[in-house]
């Protein structure tokens, strides 16, 4: 299912990527992080419009591309059943970003 939904992921992700390697795995590192930040929100009780807020604030040199992924991975993970937040996702973002 993670997998599957991914995909939706993987062209927003391209975007926002830049196209030097080093550059490349620092982002995507990034975006795994973001992720994971989502999820310990949601599981701290925040509702969505929180989690996004105090999720973008901690982004350093926050891009117009990581405020647009962090929106889309709020929705995302907070539609993701709560068995489903596992450190799977974060690692799977990390691993679509890296194929891009």
């Amino acid at each position: 299912m993670i997998r599957s939904l991914l995909a939706t992921f993987a062209l927003t992700i391209s975007l926002s990527v830049p196209a030097m390697a080093q550059d490349k795995e620092a982002e995507c590192r990034k975006i795994g992080q973001i992720a994971t930040n989502i999820m310990t929100e949601r599981k701290n009780g925040s509702n969505e419009r929180r989690a996004e807020r105090r999720v973008l604030r901690g982004i350093p040199n926050m891009s117009k591309n990581d405020e647009v992924l962090t929106v889309n991975l709020v929705s995302w993970i907070y539609s993701l059943p709560e068995e489903k937040l596992t450190p799977e996702v974060s690692n799977a973002l990390y691993q679509t970003c890296i194929s891009q």
